[in-house]
């Protein structure tokens, strides 16, 4: 589901950086290329990794999370929010509208609704409330 493939090599480098920079430095002051290959392959090893282990977190969430609103008789529209959760895991009324299609109105309660299930916090600020999911970011952002 994922556009292109997703590796946050920074991750990664930034608590090696005296690594990285070793290595940059090895490679114009002695050509190293190869120790310098070796890390940078190593890099994408343990990004790639980590990413494939968050893509499968956050397809057992959303399975779990789909479970939780799946009932007889009721509305498709649901699920297709908290698939919209995954790819924008804090929205607002208006997103949750433009997303599903319908009345503003219809948005607010399904978003309530996703509340009252626990899947859904809400936060405002000022007159604009926003609707977050925080089990979707704790995945994404690596805390899961």
């Amino acid at each position: 589901m994922l556009p292109a493939p997703l590796l946050d090599l920074t991750a990664y480098i930034e608590p090696r950086r005296d690594r990285y920079y070793a290595g940059l430095l090895g490679v114009s002051t002695q050509g190293d290329w190869l120790s310098w290959f070796e890390f940078f392959l190593e890099v994408i090893t343990e990004q790639a990794h980590d990413s494939l282990g968050r893509a499968l977190r956050l397809d057992a969430l959303r399975s779990e999370l789909r479970g939780r609103v799946a009932k007889a008789r009721s509305s498709a529209l649901l699920p297709a929010l908290i698939d919209e959760l995954f790819r924008v895991p804090i929205i607002s009324i208006n997103g949750a509208k433009e997303a599903l299609n319908v009345t503003h109105r219809s948005a607010t309660l399904n978003l309530e609704k996703l509340v009252a299930a626990g899947i859904l916090v809400e936060i405002t600020r000022g007159r604009q409330r926003f609707f977050a999911a925080p089990e979707v970011l704790a995945v994404m952002s690596g805390e899961i």
